[in-house]
């Protein structure tokens, strides 16, 4: 290079070293001597050799403080190149920077005297060409300082290593900035990078045409000698023309813009002059003069459940600003950036937008949700945008995150809650508990299946079938009314222990329905695999809070501890501290923030690139420290932490700041000799340390106490409302049958002996039926004639007020099947089916005709009781309709889906039954021939009118008063004495008197029964002797008429003397006295039967 620039003005040799130590310099008398060698020795004996040839020494090594006269250098003077720094620093604004150099350099009193104001680290590290050795200085020295600002002082090939490697770790990047000093301007690399270097050897680009282009700098000064002053003396015109024989300062400002060398400025005088405007790292224009390097991380700041998501966010950041009391990465910011984007994840297309926006402010980790799936959505997002940073959760687990090679880039801080079920079973054996209620949602799916099957082999029994274990994962409390009868079915199993596996607010909705089901303090203890204290206190409602409050406390939770150890406490008191309280999640939320922030100071520390995914994933899989819940480290062939010590709590309420907690009663430690340590007695839901029971049982067979039974207002209006529409609806069908068809018909009055039938017989024990109906219809008779009380319910008369549960709804079915059975009927004898070649039909029709007293009279009234007991909702656990029950089934609440339907049904057959009875009754006695008594169908229609009101009244009144409805009853009797007394009810005298004795009777009985519940007199044998007495004077009463006026015209037929025949057969004696005894007899019923009366005159129906 030389040679070709001054091929005519210079004589060139060159002198090797060998060449040099055996006959020196003596060819030729040389004018200028170069010394390219870097040698000290022989830097000295050219130094001697030019003080006795004189010739000029052009060195390229650095000055010392020993130098020949003849001596002078190729590059500016270290003070010199401060100055240039100086310039340049100053015009950047740097406040903080890392210098590299090699040991020719120091920290001279120069730079300090100009770089006294800046915080400045100096780093020694010898030129090298090793790739590694250098990759292992930038990672390891320069990258855990943090500072963004570097000047690199080293020759050429070693500024070409630094600054790969700074690439490789990717910190030559935007807000970064990089000086090269004139030595190394040459090995340039890298967008942005700014270089200065004298002027003249700006193209450099080795460091052999580095020194060569400093020569010809030299040589071009020392040609301008013999060009314009011939006769001076060479050695006094390079000591005019240089500065301390150093050239005159005149640098150029390099900047490598889109790779390629770009002169953006010129420096003299100690004035920077920019041309070109300069480009940094990142083709950023901004100046980067950041003092440390930021590394930011993304956390989740979704807010879209009641699970404490601002508690996560707080512990999160109380992490960091715990971590930077360590003081063990000084240089570095952390910074932080919120996503939002799971509040819109169920549009995927927005979630990914959000995402894609996210992603324009880079982040080398993410403190991410709580949910399970929220987080698989999040990481398919970011791996569409080619962003798989790793994804550190606080609390989610799933069998899908839980498997590391579908998601390598997920980890969470807390173990499957499949392993906290497990306790949950170890504490059913030692209480010894043997039933529980499970309830799941989907996202607890695998939890539930993992803890049934276990319970199988712990031999506990779960009480709830399959289809009473799952809730909907949309379940809130405005769903309730739908399903009610699905709580209430859980409620009637009657089992204390309730195991839920509900992702919050669920857990809380869940509650809350219950409590509206009817269950309060005591009837539950709720038992949960995650904790539940912090998810209640969230309800704001006061109201909802109560409820909550009573079914939660005294609760188990089996959770993965928070707060433990001297290490935790400290910290939870740092929290305490600022935030004023410490919650639940926060540990957890601290413990995940501390595991992302200890990977990355671990990679920097390693001298990895910590935006390397891969690199700083499988670095947070090695860490093992100690955190707020304990010993915290990621399983190796998992995503969730290895197994971790679980703390058992109990529910409890904090009166200071009205909100339930979790007192820390004992641990599980899977590492331990004894795996269940309780380091205190439980306190249950009363407040004391009896292990209750896992079964209820109330006085009341209901699954609540009598205590919480209200009643119902909206019940009992619809109660009446239904109960006077039936009794309209009678007594408009009844009358309007007894126009349509019996208006005409009078019946004729027995007069003549006649033989009695079976169906004679029937009609009598219908009325003794009416007797026993009625009484039961009337005020409770119980406490004063016990036999009379049990006679009723023995004669399936009064059965509905006695069976409550499933035993209820047995006679209910049955009411409705005989109701379908009675329509049935009806079809086949109103059209008069009588298809001969149809057994079925021609039986049907005979088994109807025999049931139609049976069905039409006898059970009349226990069917319209029994068809209208599903409306007495008149009681209930709360102000709304769907919180009444069913007087005889506490379990079943009234106006829910399973409800209306049995309703419905018992209207329809109500309105079917009642018209279709009325209509039979009088049927019956048309279409039977041997019938001798005969009923007025007037009084048909007034005694089921009678039938109907006196069991509505029963049913609405007497609820609230025995008196005033006994005084109805009395009334009502009454009225229908009057009416059987005015018209004959039935066409034999005999019939008329006992029908009035025994309403007599009854309304006797009706009077003591009223009196007795409105004075409450306490003689019962009073009340007994005065009902007994008028009985007895009436039956006596009705004897002496019945014998005296009244004489018997229904007689059964005497039978021959067959004592006759025997003695005939036996071939004894018979006399013809005898054999006219026979003839007196058979002409004597023949004349008997000659009186009957004719079925013809009757209407044939």
């Amino acid at each position: 290079m030389l040679e070709k620039n001054f091929q005519d003005e210079f004589q060139f040799n060159m002198v090797s070293l060998v060449d040099f130590w055996d006959i020196g310099l003596a060819i030729n008398n040389p004018d200028i001597v170069f010394d390219l060698t870097f040698s000290a020795s022989l830097r000295e004996s050219i130094k001697k050799l030019a003080e006795i040839q004189h010739f000029i020494i052009g060195s390229i090594a650095k000055p010392t403080f020993l130098y020949s006269n003849w001596e002078f250098f190729m590059h500016n003077s270290w003070e010199n190149q401060i100055k240039i720094l100086h310039s340049i620093i100053s015009y950047l604004n740097w406040q903080t920077f890392i210098v590299i150099s090699d040991e020719t350099y120091s920290k001279s009193d120069e730079f300090y005297d100009y770089f006294f104001d800046k915080d400045y680290h100096w780093f020694y590290f010898s030129n090298s060409n090793d790739e590694k050795s250098a990759d292992l200085f930038i990672g390891r020295a320069i990258q855990p300082m943090g500072v963004k600002n570097i000047v690199i002082l080293n020759k050429g090939e070693s500024t070409k290593l630094f600054l790969k490697s700074l690439e490789k770790l990717d910190l030559l990047s935007f807000s970064t900035g990089v000086i090269v000093g004139s030595e190394g301007s040459w090995g340039l690399y890298g967008n942005g990078v700014v270089s200065y270097t004298e002027s003249g050897l700006e193209t450099a680009d080795s460091n052999i045409s580095y020194e060569s282009l400093a020569i010809i700098n030299f040589l071009k000064l020392v040609l301008s000698f013999s060009q314009t002053s011939e006769n001076s003396d060479l050695l006094e015109f390079l000591m005019k023309n240089t500065i301390d024989r150093h050239p005159i300062p005149k640098f150029s400002l390099l900047n490598i813009q889109n790779n390629l060398k770009v002169i953006s400025g010129n420096i003299a005088n100690d004035t920077l002059y920019i041309v070109n405007p300069l480009k940094y790292p990142g083709n950023s224009l901004a100046i980067p003069n950041s003092p440390t390097t930021s590394i930011n991380i993304w956390y989740d700041n979704s807010s879209w459940s009641l699970s404490a998501p601002d508690t996560l966010t707080i512990g999160k950041f109380y992490a960091l600003d715990y971590y930077k009391t360590l003081h063990s990465l000084d240089g570095f910011e952390i910074t932080t950036t919120p996503c939002n984007c799971g509040m819109i994840l169920n549009d995927q297309a927005s979630g990914f937008s959000c995402f894609a926006k996210l992603v324009t402010i880079p982040a080398v980790g993410f403190l991410s949700s709580f949910a399970p799936w929220t987080n698989i959505l999040y990481i398919y997002a970011l791996r569409s945008l080619n962003c798989s940073i790793p994804n550190v959760s606080p609390y989610a687990t799933s069998s899908l995150t839980q498997n590391k090679t579908a998601f390598p880039e997920f980890m969470t801080v807390i173990r499957d809650e499949r392993f906290n079920s497990q306790v949950i079973l170890d504490l059913a054996v030692i209480f010894g508990w043997k039933k529980f209620i499970v309830l799941y949602d989907d996202n607890n799916k695998n939890t539930y299946l993992y803890f049934i099957a276990l319970a199988e082999k712990f031999n506990i029994k779960i009480a709830n079938r399959p289809e009473l274990q799952k809730i909907d994962n949309d379940y809130t409390r405005d769903k309730y009314p739908i399903w009610k009868d699905w709580f209430a079915e859980i409620i009637s199993l009657k089992v204390r222990l309730f195991v839920i596996f509900l992702t919050p607010p669920y857990s809380l909705y869940i509650a809350e329905s219950f409590y509206d089901a009817g269950l309060r303090q005591g009837d539950t203890i709720f038992l949960s695999s995650n904790k539940l204290a912090y998810g209640l206190s969230l309800e704001t409602d006061i109201e909802q809070r109560r409820k909550l409050l009573e079914l939660s406390y005294g609760g188990i939770v089996v959770a993965q501890t928070e707060w433990i150890g001297e290490y935790g406490e400290t910290v939870k008191n740092g929290f305490v501290k600022k935030y004023g309280n410490h919650r639940d999640f926060g540990c957890w939320a601290f413990d995940a923030a501390m595991l992302l922030l200890n990977g990355i100071e671990f990679t920097i520390k390693q001298g990895e690139n910590v935006k390397n995914y891969k690199v700083l994933n499988s670095n947070l899989r090695k860490q093992k420290f100690l955190g707020c819940s304990g010993i915290v480290s990621i399983e190796s062939g998992g995503n969730q932490r290895s197994f971790p010590t679980l703390g058992i709590y109990s529910l409890r309420w904090d009166e200071r700041i009205q909100s339930l907690y979790e007192e820390l009663v004992g641990q599980y430690d899977i590492n331990s000799a004894q795996l269940i340590t309780l380091y205190k007695s439980i306190l249950w839901y009363d407040n004391t340390t009896v292990i209750p029971t896992d079964t209820i049982v109330y006085e009341n067979d209901c699954p609540f106490p009598k205590s919480k039974i209200f009643n119902s207002n909206s019940g009992a209006k619809i109660l009446y409302g239904i109960s006077a529409a039936v009794v309209a609806f009678t007594i408009i069908t009844a009358f309007a049958i007894w126009k349509k068809f019996w208006k005409n018909i009078k019946i004729k009055q027995l007069t003549t002996a006649a033989h009695i039938h079976f169906e004679d017989y029937i009609l009598m024990g219908i009325m003794a039926a009416d007797f026993f109906q009625f009484i039961s219809q009337g005020p409770d008779i119980s406490d004063l004639y016990m036999w009379l009380s049990k006679a009723c319910g023995y004669s399936l008369i009064h059965f509905d007020s006695s069976v409550s549960g499933d035993n209820y709804w047995i006679y209910l079915y049955s009411a409705m099947i005989i109701a379908c059975f009675w329509i049935f009927s009806a079809f086949i004898l109103i059209f008069k089916l009588k298809i001969c070649d149809n057994w079925m039909l021609r039986h049907a029709r005979k088994i109807s005709l025999l049931l139609l007293p049976i069905i039409g009279d006898l059970l009349f009234v226990p069917m319209i009781s029994v068809l209208l007991s599903i409306f007495q909702c008149d009681k209930g656990i709360g102000s709304s309709i769907t919180d009444s029950f069913i007087k005889n089934d506490c379990t079943t609440y009234c106006w829910t889906q399973k409800y209306s339907i049995w309703g419905a049904l018992s209207i329809i057959f109500l309105a079917t039954y009642i018209p279709l009875t009325i209509y039979f009754r009088e049927y019956y006695e048309n279409v039977n021939d041997h019938i001798n008594i005969k009923t007025n169908p007037l009084f048909i229609v007034e005694k089921s009118i009678f039938q109907v009101i006196i069991v509505s009244i029963n049913k609405t009144i007497k609820i609230y008063n025995e008196s005033l409805h006994g005084l109805c009853c009395i009334i009502l009797l009454l009225i229908l004495i009057v009416i059987s007394l005015k018209q004959n009810s039935y066409n034999y005298s005999r019939m008329n008197l006992w029908q009035i004795m025994s309403y007599l009777a009854i309304s006797w009985n009706f009077i003591l029964s009223s009196l007795y519940w409105l004075i409450k007199f306490d003689s019962l044998l009073l009340w007994r002797m005065m009902q007994y007495s008028l009985w007895l004077i009436l039956i006596i009463a009705g004897i002496i008429v019945q014998c005296k006026w009244l004489p018997s015209l229904l007689i059964t037929d005497k039978g021959a003397d067959i004592t006759i025949f025997f003695k005939f057969l036996m071939g004894s004696h018979v006399s013809a006295a005898d054999i006219n005894k026979i003839r007196k007899e058979v002409a004597r019923n023949n004349a008997f039967n000659s009186y009957a009366p004719n079925s013809s005159s009757r209407l044939n129906l």
